[in-house]
Order: C-alpha cells, then sequence, then structure tokens
C-alpha cells in the first residue's frame, strides 16, 4: 500500500481503510481488516485482503493468448467498476497493467493496489504536484499542468475521472499490441512532449489482427483534450462492447497474437512501428476580436507639431532661437581672460554636437581685473545643425514614451558557476567551449514545438570528453522573440555518468544568445529551430 511514502502512517492507514470500504465492488480485491501488529498503536500497519490467484493484464494477454472477445470483455468490466467507483468519489489515480489481474478461474478482471488512491471529501496526503504514478500512464493534461506550474509546487494537481479512463485505454492498449502508446524507455523529457504533442499509432498499425471496432474505442479513450473521451466508465464499457453487439463480431474470436510454429505458448510481438508518431490536428483558435485603435491624446499631437515646425524652420530662426538659448541659459564665455597672479587658463575644448557651455573659470581675487572681451560673432551653422539634432531627438524620445518598452529577454538573476560545476567542465575539457545540439534527436522536422520550464537537449557531436549524444537538462525561459535555456547538469550517452555544468544555449546563425521563435505556438508552447548551439559558461548573466 506504500504507506511509507507518507509522513503521517496512522492517517494513511485509516483513509485507506475508509478508501477502500468505499470501493467496495466484486472486481476490486476485498479488504476484510486493517490494523497494526504486533502493538495495537505503534506497530505496523497491515491489510487482511483476498488472494487474488491470476497474472496481470499484460502478462495474462501474452501467456493465455486470449481472443479479442475476452479483451473486450475485460475492457469493459473495467470500465463498468471504474465508472461505480467514480459515482461513489472514488479515484484510483495509480491504474495500470500491474494492477489488473485477471483471476484464474472466472477469467475476471480484479482492481488492486488503491495505495495513491483519492476519495471526495478527503484531505490530499499527496505533497506533489502529480499524486504518485508512472509518467507513461499519465493523462496529457496532469502533464500540461505539471509543465504551467513547474514554478508553483504548492499547486496539486484536480485528478479527474478522465485521468482514470485515459489509464485504461493505455492498459488495452498495451493489452492488444504488446507496446505502451508511448514507450516508456524514453527519456522523461521526450516521454513527456509525446504524450502531450503526438498522436500515437493505431492499434491496427502494430497488430492488423484488432478488430476495427475496439481499435477505435481504445484510440477514443487515449484523445490529448478530455472532453473528447467518455465521459464515465459507463460510455466507455458501451463503446468497447459495440464491436461485440455489431456484425463484425467474428473478427472478436480471434485470438490477439501469432503463435510461433513449433514452440507451444510463445507468442510473435508485434513489431513497433520506425515512424509511430503524427502530430494531432491543430485546435481552433477563438478569433480577437477587433480592437478600437487608440487615440493619439491632444498633447502628444500640440508635441508633433512642434517639432515638425522646429525641423522645417529657416537658418535665420534657428539662430534666434539660438541667441534665446544661450543668452537665458549659458552666459557668454570671454574668448580670452587676462588671469590674475600669472595664472593661465586652458582654452574651451571643442564640444561637437552640442551647445556651446561654459569653461571652468579660474577663482578670482577681489580686486578688479581688466577683462578684455570682443563682440559675440553669429552662431556658426554646427552649433545650429546640433541644435537641431538635439531638438530631433528629444522630440523622437518624447514621442517614443507614449508607448511601453518591448523587452523581449525574461528577468533571469546573473549568477555565478558553481566551482562543482566548473571543475567538472574542466575535467570534460569544455570549459569555454561551443557546440551544436539537438531538441530531438533523430527526426526529419527541422522545428520542434517546446515547452517552458524543465526541459533537454542533445548534443550533435563529440567536444572534448563530452560523447556524441549526451543529454543536457535544464530549463527553458520563453522571450517574445526567443527561447532562453540554461543547462545545469549533463549525462553522458554511453556511461550513463553525470556531471554538474553551467551551460546556455546559443544559436549557430547570429551567434547570440538564445534561440529564435518561428511562427506557431502559443501562450505555452514555442517553435524553434530543432538544431541550435550549447555554450559553456562560466557565469549566467541577466
Amino acid at each position: 500500500m506504500k504507506l511509507s511514502l507518507h509522513p503521517d502512517p496512522a492517517r494513511a492507514l485509516r483513509e485507506m481503510a475508509l478508501l477502500l470500504d468505499r470501493a467496495w465492488h466484486p472486481n476490486v480485491v476485498r479488504v476484510h481488516a486493517t490494523g497494526r501488529w504486533p502493538d495495537p498503536v505503534e506497530g505496523l500497519p497491515y491489510f487482511v485482503m483476498d488472494c487474488v490467484e491470476g497474472l496481470a493484464l499484460h502478462l495474462w494477454t501474452e501467456t493465455v493468448n486470449p481472443t479479442f472477445r475476452q479483451v473486450a470483455m475485460v475492457g469493459g468490466s473495467v470500465a463498468m467498476t471504474l465508472g461505480v467507483l467514480h459515482a461513489r468519489g472514488v479515484l484510483h489515480r495509480d491504474l495500470k497493467p500491474e494492477h489488473i489481474l485477471i483471476r484464474a478461474r472466472e477469467q475476471v478482471p480484479v482492481l488492486i493496489d488503491f495505495g495513491a488512491g483519492d476519495q471526495t471529501g478527503a484531505a490530499t496526503l499527496t505533497t506533489t504536484t502529480l499524486p504518485p504514478g508512472t509518467l507513461h500512464l499519465r493523462s496529457p493534461e496532469a502533464i500540461r499542468f505539471q509543465q504551467r506550474h513547474w514554478r508553483q509546487p504548492e499547486l496539486r494537481y484536480p485528478y479527474r475521472e478522465a485521468d482514470d479512463l485515459y489509464a485504461l485505454g493505455v492498459c488495452l492498449y498495451r493489452a492488444v499490441t504488446g507496446h505502451y502508446p508511448f514507450p516508456p524507455g524514453q527519456e522523461p523529457e521526450l516521454l513527456a512532449v509525446a504524450i502531450t504533442e503526438r498522436l500515437p499509432p493505431s492499434p491496427r498499425d502494430i497488430n492488423p489482427q484488432v478488430p476495427e471496432p475496439l481499435s477505435r474505442a481504445i484510440l477514443r479513450l487515449l484523445e490529448k483534450e478530455p472532453e473528447q473521451r467518455p465521459r464515465t466508465g459507463e460510455a466507455a464499457h458501451s463503446e468497447l462492447m459495440r464491436g461485440l453487439l455489431s456484425g463484425g463480431a467474428a473478427a472478436f474470436e480471434a485470438h490477439l497474437f501469432d503463435e510461433i510454429p513449433g514452440t507451444p505458448n510463445q507468442i510473435r510481438r508485434p513489431a513497433w512501428p520506425a515512424q509511430p508518431y503524427l502530430r494531432p490536428a491543430p485546435r481552433p483558435r477563438p478569433v480577437p476580436e477587433p480592437v478600437a485603435p487608440r487615440r493619439f491624446p491632444a498633447w502628444g499631437w500640440v508635441g508633433v507639431v512642434v517639432c515638425l515646425g522646429l525641423l522645417l524652420a529657416g537658418p535665420r530662426t534657428w539662430e534666434v532661437l539660438l541667441r534665446g538659448w544661450t543668452r537665458h541659459t549659458t552666459p557668454q564665455v570671454p574668448e580670452s581672460v587676462s588671469a590674475p597672479l600669472g595664472h593661465k587658463l586652458a582654452n574651451p575644448p571643442d564640444r561637437p554636437h552640442s551647445v556651446p557651455v561654459a569653461a571652468p573659470v579660474a577663482a578670482q581675487k577681489e580686486e578688479h581685473t581688466p577683462v578684455t572681451t570682443k563682440p559675440p560673432a553669429p552662431p556658426s551653422p554646427k552649433p545650429v545643425r546640433a541644435l537641431k539634432a538635439a531638438t530631433l531627438a528629444s522630440c523622437m524620445a518624447g514621442m517614443a514614451c507614449a508607448s511601453a518598452p518591448l523587452v523581449d529577454r525574461p528577468t533571469l538573476p546573473a549568477e555565478d558557476c558553481p566551482e562543482d560545476a566548473k571543475a567538472a567542465m574542466q575535467k570534460l575539457k569544455v570549459d569555454e567551449r561551443q557546440w551544436a545540439a539537438y531538441f530531438v534527436p533523430k527526426t526529419d522536422s527541422d522545428f520542434v514545438t517546446v515547452r517552458e520550464g524543465r526541459a533537454a537537449v542533445y548534443t550533435h557531436g563529440t567536444e572534448g570528453r563530452v560523447q556524441w549524444g549526451s543529454m543536457l537538462t535544464g530549463t527553458l525561459y520563453f522571450g517574445s522573440k526567443r527561447v532562453y535555456g540554461r543547462f545545469t547538469q549533463l549525462r553522458q550517452k554511453k556511461t550513463g555518468e553525470t556531471y554538474p555544468v553551467c551551460v546556455e544555449l546559443w544559436f549557430l546563425d547570429d551567434r547570440t544568445r538564445g534561440v529564435p521563435r518561428s511562427e506557431g505556438g502559443d501562450e505555452n508552447t514555442a517553435v524553434v529551430p530543432n538544431l541550435m548551439s550549447v555554450r559553456t559558461v562560466w557565469r549566467y548573466d541577466e
């Protein structure tokens, strides 16, 4: 019952007893007693349950090699059982082939292991975002919830009836094909992408003997959106039984797999297709309502008119403005000053592209010193052009303030690379190196869809002591135009050794941090080039 996973064994034991009491059903393992032994207060928790003699669902199909009729009956029975439990507010939450036993005598299914189960009104025992479970049996919406809220570990996924029905679809897919719709041997990051973004091959594409109605019913349970699956266990039962009640019932009398000649009780498992996955049809996006154009403020038009008038004004106008500017803002600076006590003043340095300003003057004594001045010369064209440029810049800056600046990069803290990561990169001989990498290896597509949060990329080529195809894991961050990445662990392809590293995502073509976003994606996804570059760094800059 996995009670050791819970921080409060006494509470977990009580909740489990209540759960199994509410989950009474002929197709659910029966609990006769519960308590602690040898001490009734501090002893080890125990359950007294029926002993179910039989094989797990996937072992039963490969050992007994039943007919498709028997598999459909088993699947329909499990669906009806889930429907009854759901009506009582009970969720299994960890349904998989190992938890569906087939009684050897009656050939009927029995659900076991409600250690991760839940019931309406009970306080949750879950301490993680997702309840305990197995990744390749999780629903797409559960994985999307974790991807969307990975920065909020306090949130809990609201497990629903649709999650149990999706897991049933995975179990039946495994039963009739010998394979899971999304093979669990993949890297977790790739497996999560496949579950949320790819369509599994039809069971008939793997095992042509699967009756079309049964294949269609299983795929319905595996729909990406919960609204497209059967709403209840009873509805799933009806779809699984529909083929038996139609004219094509003869196809259900065939056995699941071909037997190997000369080896009794040995079946030939169908091969997994070389290119299994397809992209689901894009979901229609709501057409945004037209937004009324924002009215430019009246003061803004006044500023535009003034700026245009100044820029189109003749030279005489600028001379007048320049005289007024220097008279009221800057005192006239004499070209020569007779400094007392032998001090000599340096000529004021030229200040191109600016209006004249006062030069520093040496401190004067109280006595009057004769000062020789010349009549002011008319302003030269240089200051006029400079004033024009300054006015234009001021106008453009003022008008730019009306709109918010577009910030592409997300706010990321600057961090020094940890010392153990620096040492590891030096050991791998990849300090201050840059080399190619893929988001998804072994694909013909030039672009892939990624999600913000935890991610992995795979090295393309050998660099230093890093093996070809090694995995870098870290985090992706979305900007408005680019996707940025920081990776903190490297796992060698062949040996499986892991090393702490400091690696950033770069783009090959323009040698800049991050990769550009292409057309497509939504608020949670981005379409980016599959091939990019990664670079080791000693410090993550902002």
